[in-house]
């Protein structure tokens, strides 16, 4: 049987145009686009040409784009940013950020932040008023993840920051309002600017470009703690990766394109997945459920838990049958316990958390695959049950 990768939430197959476009782009984009030679301003302009093109698919400006080198890196931009203000300020996250926003916080707290966490309700998802309890005269930050990497949950954004921008309006204070797009851009409508944000990440992998390139949107520049040679705007200095830059580009404008598409298959794929798993004794769904609000969840993440078996067990057995699926986030792969973070701050019991599984899905997967996938997950799982009670 050939491999069932459902593993795209960690990172997606890169599309099959860009490995000749990445290979050519090295080739001839040789000068540094900082050079003011030939050969420096032609890589120089294959910068420009992407960064418009991934701003008309945003509907944004270009000069509201800066390249750097994945969403955690986008995600530091802007929190180390916060070192440059005044300490004592209120901040506001969300309990089941991404790991590179909410380890973050450890820095925070030693240089005087005062830091509240917002809890989803049991299904995952925050509810503006639980943020609206929160907000404080000081507050000046918040960060609310749009899609969530291991739950799916997709976040009222847009109602979110209806609430912090009246807020504003009534206490004469700026807040800034980030959010982690990576598993929003290419799968679910984003734009920006309509949703009134501050910031925003992106990561090109996630969308099948190469890995080590991302994206930070800005409604306004921002002070940034490092510097340099004044490369993206001064934003985020080094000299830039042209190849990576291009093959971003591309990526979006494929994934942006056949976003409805996409997005129509990967929900027929996970209707005909939970059916199934639904059948399998041993599987339970944590989220997901067949009676959720139309938009509350992606189609292209499905949480679930084999407890009592662990599931670090299971997906190493599945991983020798050919099939590709995780524990969660690959971010916190090597920590259980943080890795079951998001799970438990989402009401997920410590032992349904300690079996849990993510299965993720993306556009070249197929019907067979899934069929093939629960036969083969019934299969081990009865198995594994007689040894784990």
């Amino acid at each position: 049987m050939d491999s069932i990768y459902f593993d795209w939430a960690a990172t997606a197959p890169i599309h099959s145009e860009l490995p000749d476009l990445i290979s050519r782009s090295l080739l001839e984009f040789q000068g540094n686009p900082s050079s003011t030679h030939s050969k420096g301003k032609f890589s120089r302009k294959q910068i420009d040409s992407s960064r418009k093109l991934c701003a008309k698919l945003l509907e944004i400006k270009p000069e509201q784009l800066i390249f750097t080198s994945g969403g955690t890196d986008s995600n530091s931009i802007i929190l180390s940013s916060l070192f440059l203000k005044k300490p004592g300020s209120h901040i506001i996250l969300s309990a089941v950020e991404h790991p590179s926003i909410y380890e973050y916080t450890t820095n925070l707290k030693i240089f005087g932040y005062e830091i509240d966490f917002v809890k989803p309700s049991s299904d995952g998802l925050i509810i503006p008023e639980e943020i609206n309890k929160l907000l404080k005269p000081n507050t000046g930050f918040i960060s609310i993840m749009t899609v969530n990497n291991e739950t799916g949950a997709i976040q009222p954004i847009k109602e979110i920051v209806s609430t912090i921008r009246e807020f504003e309006r009534k206490n004469g204070r700026f807040i800034h309002i980030h959010t982690d797009a990576v598993q929003a851009l290419g799968k679910i409508p984003f734009k920006p600017a309509l949703l009134n944000i501050d910031s925003a990440s992106f990561s090109a992998h996630k969308i099948g470009g190469p890995k080590g390139i991302g994206l930070l949107y800005l409604k306004k520049p921002i002070n940034v703690l490092s510097s340099g040679g004044g490369q993206e705007f001064g934003i985020r200095p080094g000299t830039e990766n042209v190849s990576g830059i291009i093959a971003l580009s591309k990526a979006m404008e494929l994934s942006l394109n056949n976003l409805e598409q996409n997005y129509k298959n990967t929900e027929l794929l996970k209707t005909l997945l939970i059916s199934k798993l639904v059948n399998i004794e041993g599987v339970k769904l944590l989220f997901n459920l067949e009676n959720t609000k139309k938009l509350s969840y992606s189609p292209y993440i499905i949480s679930a838990t084999v407890s009592p078996i662990p599931g670090e067990v299971l997906v190493r057995i599945l991983s020798d049958e050919g099939i590709q699926i995780s524990t969660g986030s690959a971010c916190s792969s090597r920590n259980r316990k943080k890795q079951i973070r998001v799970l438990n701050a989402s009401g997920v019991s410590e032992k349904d958390a300690s079996g849990s599984i993510r299965i993720s899905l993306g556009w070249s997967n197929t019907e067979n695959e899934i069929i093939n996938f629960c036969n083969i997950l019934e299969k081990n799982i009865s198995i594994l049950r007689k040894y784990h009670k």
